[in-house]
């Protein structure tokens, strides 16, 4: 029987690097529509008379659908082939876009949203495992960069993206480009990746059911909760289900995950993932509420200003695990959150933006130096024919780790500001004070990074 890793390896370097640069739009398009609905959240609303329930499940229901069908999603590219997974989510991706773009009513975008996600599911865990098994050293290093490169640029794309296709307006489309902008990048993406992508499988066993439906109830009981910020008890319920899921997968002849992938190395890594992605989240998210809500910025302008975050986060990560320096990158971006709270402590607001934006940069840079080799430690290690399941896993724990964040770091912020952002009458001065607050927990976990990068 023909080696599915010597295929893999098989052709041409040039290849290689096309078929990465198609995997990598990919990504790029599934995070983007992650982020880049968040925009366009008012405009649905009105347009559809959705209430604000009802908006909240149009990002939920991606977020939900996405992060509880990874571990399957890279396991059945293990079993059945991850360039046919991954063509298969990128059309399913498309398709649904389209549907959402079309949709008439709250319900029907909420539907297509969920199987967006789902569809997400299937395409983004099958890039890190083609990363895996297509490179080898040095090439695998670079190629994990530009992974990190493409997550820093499509995490500050969206915003930016989705203020201008809001503000131009192509063929009076409002709020639906946003989701047709997938439709063109997708075909692109399948023409290319088609005839460049090769081949590659684990060994043939079968796909644990039973575990896969308990791992889907069990991270939509933890992950629910956070999202909609509401149902705590739940999350007493998906911890009890994961611990069930793991006495599962110990009998289980063909597990969904593997025990043996969990080993030190990447429990630690995992660990690490978690608090780097939870603290960015939970900032991001506290960031904005400061310069839209308390500096009355426009979310096109407040995007903007993250720019220089996202461009210093591309910059490093393709250099990041060539410096190897996680431990650094830490320190660094525990100097720019120290500098975030000074700025908006002790800055006058008229002068803050400009203050910020080196901030900012300086953030994006030490980000950067984590997030690849952070990337490659984690994946480090693991069999070629299970790289789709650790893939998954990977990608899993940051969707827990930037659900957390938001629910963790957004509720201090708003038990510190005394309301929620939408309260009338709150001044900017009680704004600068929760930022400063809640920006200070953020900086707990960027040295909890650094330490734990530290102790690998």
């Amino acid at each position: 029987m023909r080696n599915p890793r010597a295929a893999v390896r098989g052709g041409t370097d040039a290849r290689k690097w096309i078929a990465l640069v198609s995997v990598l739009l990919a990504t790029f398009m599934g995070l983007l529509d992650a982020a880049i609905v968040t925009v366009a959240v008012p405009s649905i609303q009105q347009d559809l008379r959705a209430s604000f329930g009802e908006v909240q499940l149009v990002s939920a229901g991606y977020t939900l659908a996405y992060a509880v069908g990874l571990v399957t999603g890279g396991r059945l590219g293990d079993l059945y082939g991850r360039r046919r997974l991954f063509l298969v989510g990128v059309t399913l991706f498309v398709l649904t876009s389209v549907a959402c773009s079309a949709a008439p009513a709250a319900p029907v975008l909420i539907g297509a949203r969920v199987f967006q996600g789902l569809a997400a599911a299937v395409m983004l865990p099958q890039v890190l495992s083609i990363i895996q098994n297509a490179f080898t050293g040095p090439a695998r290093a670079s190629a994990l960069g530009g992974y990190g490169a493409t997550i820093g640029l499509a995490s500050i794309s969206g915003q930016i993206a989705g203020g201008l296709l809001l503000a131009w307006n192509p063929a009076g489309l409002g709020w639906r480009a946003v989701f047709l902008v997938n439709v063109p990048i997708g075909l692109l993406v399948m023409a290319v990746a088609g005839r460049t992508v090769t081949e590659s499988r684990g060994a043939r066993s079968r796909l644990d059911l039973a575990g896969a439906g308990l791992l889907a109830v069990a991270l939509t009981a933890l992950l629910l909760p956070p999202v909609l910020s509401r149902g705590l008890p739940l999350l007493a319920v998906g911890v009890v289900l994961l611990v069930l899921f793991a006495l599962v997968e110990r009998r289980a002849a063909d597990p969904l995950v593997p025990l043996r992938l969990l080993t030190r190395r990447l429990t630690r890594g995992l660990l690490t993932v978690v608090a780097f992605y939870s603290g960015n989240a939970g900032f991001f998210l506290l960031l904005a509420y400061h310069l839209q809500a308390g500096l009355g910025q426009s979310p096109l302008d407040s995007g903007l200003i993250f720019a220089p975050l996202g461009i210093g986060f591309a910059v490093t990560s393709l250099l990041g695990k060539r410096l190897n320096a996680p431990v650094p990158g830490a320190a660094l971006m525990a100097v720019s959150l120290a500098s975030v709270v000074l700025i908006a402590w002790h800055i006058p607001p008229r002068h803050q933006v400009a203050w910020l934006l080196p901030a900012l940069a300086l953030s994006g840079l030490g980000e950067g130096l984590v997030a690849a080799p952070l990337i490659g430690r984690v994946l480090s290690g693991v069999d070629p024919a299970e790289a789709g399941a650790a893939g998954g896993v990977l990608l899993t724990a940051t969707q827990i780790a930037n659900a957390s964040g938001v629910a963790l770091i957004g509720g201090l912020f708003a038990r510190v500001l005394g309301g929620t952002p939408a309260t009338p009458g709150i001044p900017f001065t009680e704004y600068a004070h929760a930022t400063a607050i809640t920006t200070s927990a953020v900086l707990v976990l960027a040295v909890l990074t650094g330490l734990l990068a530290r102790t690998r």
